[in-house]
């Protein structure tokens, strides 16, 4: 699907999540995720999706569009260097346009800099269509090298399942999907501290937050219960894991301290705590 143009990059950002989740690639989980359904504000954009444009401003008299002069050449790059935090949906659907896309800046950017401009003028970035496709060819790319990796080491999972053996094979690697240089995701062996498995007090205080949330969740409802079961799931299986990776558990125990935090007041939240914190610290 990866090498086929024909395949929507979102249809194929969904089927990837659906191997990655039965994989337990919570990294890959996490970036598709991210490229889905947009970047959130405090999210770190990778660097394929940071791209420089040019400078311009719309004249709010007349509405042409024209040149934005700065004097500066360092302040110039940094203006005209942004990060498409758009869904991938959003960006092929920008990508079609002919006369290419412009990209505003966020309030705080916007005000500071339209003090400084006449009051007439509206300041943004023109970025081309040519680089909204680099983008989407960029993750295209990382899954496509994903799937020719696991392919190489004999993991093709016939009916998108998996026998145990090849998601033993997935977990002895470690995947980085987001901020890498170039185009291509980068793949390494995991090292002792990637597959640490202490047998005492880590398993058992993972043990613990899996029991203390099943307990609590017993009779939950509503999206934040939902989601802290599928975070749970995921704990449970590095738990029984005969090789746990303590990256995935250190990121689902985030992902579950922020689902609790904002259920003020919860009882998720209390119970939760002290098994976080001693995740956080032994994953760290």
């Amino acid at each position: 699907m990866a090498s086929n143009p024909s395949v929507p990059t979102d249809d194929l950002l969904r089927r990837a999540l659906v191997v990655a989740k039965r994989l337990n690639v919570g990294e890959l989980v996490s970036w598709i995720d991210a490229e889905l359904n947009g970047y959130k504000i405090d999210q770190e954009v990778p660097d394929y999706r940071t791209v420089r444009g040019l400078l311009r401003a719309i004249d709010l008299f007349s509405g042409r569009s024209i040149p934005l002069e700065v004097n500066s050449a360092k302040l110039a790059h940094k203006l005209s260097t942004m990060p498409l935090r758009q869904s991938i949906t959003e960006l092929e659907h920008l990508a079609a346009s002919p006369s290419g896309v412009k990209i505003n800046y966020g309030h705080e950017w916007h005000q500071a800099l339209t003090e400084h401009l006449e009051d007439d003028l509206s300041p943004y970035v023109s970025v081309s269509c040519a680089q909204l496709l680099a983008v989407i060819s960029s993750a295209r790319n990382r899954i496509l090298d994903w799937g020719l990796d696991l392919e190489g080491r004999g993991i093709l999972g016939e009916g998108m399942s998996f026998t145990q053996k090849e998601k033993e094979a997935v977990q002895e690697q470690h995947y980085h999907f987001g901020n890498v240089s170039g185009s291509q995701i980068q793949i390494s062996s995991n090292g002792s501290t990637q597959t640490q498995a202490n047998t005492g007090t880590d398993i058992e205080a993972l043990k613990g937050l899996v029991q203390a949330l099943g307990a609590a969740l017993a009779d939950a409802k509503g999206d934040a219960a939902d989601e802290l079961r599928a975070d749970i799931a995921t704990l449970k299986a590095q738990a029984e894991s005969p090789k746990p990776k303590w990256e995935i558990i250190k990121a689902t125990a985030r992902s579950i301290k922020t689902v609790a935090e904002g259920a003020a007041g919860n009882v998720l939240a209390s119970l939760a705590q002290p098994h976080i914190a001693t995740l956080l610290a032994l994953a760290g």
